[in-house]
C-alpha cells in the first residue's frame, strides 16, 4: 500500500505548497509530484499545485482520469 495525502498547506494564492502524508511526513509539492510519478502514492500518477491530479491505468481498464480536488483536503 502506498502513501496517501491527508492534508495540504497553501500559499496566499491558494496553491498547494506542502502535503501531509498518512504517515505524518510533510513533503513539498515538487517532492509529492515526484512521489506520484514514481508510483509511491496510492492511485495518483501525477499532481499539481492547483489541486489537479491524474490517474492512469484505472483498475485494469487502461483508462485515464483527472480531477481537481486535492486543494479541498483539510489544511494544516
Amino acid at each position: 500500500m502506498g502513501v496517501k495525502f491527508v492534508r495540504v498547506r497553501k500559499d496566499w494564492r491558494g496553491n498547494i505548497t506542502h502535503l501531509l502524508t498518512n504517515s505524518g511526513e510533510v513533503v513539498g509539492i515538487d517532492e509529492a509530484r515526484v512521489m506520484a510519478l514514481t508510483g509511491e502514492v496510492d492511485s495518483l500518477t501525477d499532481l499539481h499545485a492547483d489541486g489537479t491530479w491524474e490517474i492512469d491505468g484505472l483498475a485494469g481498464t487502461g483508462g485515464h482520469r483527472e480531477g481537481h480536488n486535492l486543494d479541498q483536503l483539510p489544511e494544516f
